[in-house]
């Protein structure tokens, strides 16, 4: 038995595949070819291990200085932001973010330039309002 499809249903059928190809092709590309660069692009920060050969986690505050030199900003509880690092192997780019417990490195990130600017300029406390 021979089915024949009306020239309308055919143009809309081949339409609508048409139309999903793209939609196909782009979800069999999703892989994450750069876990750093999405992270960063989404939440803003990136967890870092080391920074260059010499700078980890447990780190002295002395040592970060020596190998990284002077900190582009400081924070008033002593974090060192370095702007215009990128992580190996990575399109991401960002401000480097050194905080420290006790002298020592205690974390390490790679943040977007959006999180620094909010991370050098807080919002202003809201004050409080009292009812008579």
């Amino acid at each position: 038995m021979k089915m024949h499809l009306s020239p309308i249903v055919s143009a809309a059928a081949l339409a609508s595949a048409l139309f999903l190809l793209p939609a196909l092709a782009s979800a069999a590309d999703s892989t994450p070819t750069d876990p750093a660069a999405q992270m960063l692009a989404v939440s803003g920060v990136v967890p870092v291990k080391d920074a260059g050969p010499y700078v980890h986690l447990g780190s002295f505050r002395i040592h970060v200085w020596t190998m990284l030199g002077r900190p582009t900003a400081m924070l008033p509880d002593g974090t060192y932001l370095y702007k215009d690092f990128a992580a190996a192997g990575s399109a991401a780019h960002g401000t480097l973010v050194v905080r420290f417990d006790d002298g020592r490195v205690a974390q390490l990130s790679l943040v977007s330039p959006t999180v620094a600017t909010a991370m050098l300029n807080p919002p202003a406390p809201k004050e409080l309002v009292t009812q008579r």
